[in-house]
């Protein structure tokens, strides 16, 4: 049984997923974007459904939130929205969404879908919390012989005690 966290600010569509879904799946849902991503770090779910459209705080942007922390890019972000069109899909699959559903959902579809993917899906092996996070970086310093330098370069990703760069030297 897989755990999947729902975030959709609409009470009715919740109960909806919760009954369709949890014959096969653990539900934790939430109606407020702001704790999201706080659940899917207590939780650490199997896949996350996530509507677009919410007071405050985007899906979009959460969606970018979790493609972007190490400790759920590998959880598959499954959007469900009633924002019809092509266009929305790919933008959301851009951002790192496994997958776009359109409301009304089809819920034989989504569970065939989960099945599958939740089966192939990779697990996180870090202990550490990364995230992706561009950040220019001026690096000073001697070297061994004890000439100075100066390099510029940018992150890719930091983390609590290091952060990745490709240094270039000038």
């Amino acid at each position: 049984m897989g755990k999947l966290l729902v975030i959709d600010d609409d009470e009715a569509m919740r109960k909806l997923v919760r009954n369709s879904l949890s014959d096969a799946h653990e539900i934790i849902d939430t109606g407020t974007p702001e704790e999201a991503l706080a659940l899917a770090l207590e939780h650490k779910p199997d896949a996350i459904l996530l509507d677009l459209r919410m007071p405050k705080y985007s899906g979009f942007d959460l969606c970018k939130t979790f493609t972007s922390f190490s400790s759920t890019q590998l959880i598959p972000v499954v959007v469900i929205s009633g924002e019809a069109g092509a266009k929305t899909g790919e933008f959301c699959r851009d951002l790192g969404a496994a997958v776009y559903f359109e409301k009304p959902v089809d819920f034989d579809h989504l569970l065939s879908f989960l099945g599958e993917t939740l089966k192939n899906r990779r697990v996180e092996r870090r202990s550490e919390l990364r995230v992706r996070l561009t950040v220019p970086l001026k690096l000073r310093g001697a070297d061994k012989r004890g000439e100075h330098f100066e390099m510029v370069t940018t992150t890719e990703n930091i983390g609590r005690s290091s952060f990745f760069a490709d240094a270039i030297a000038y």
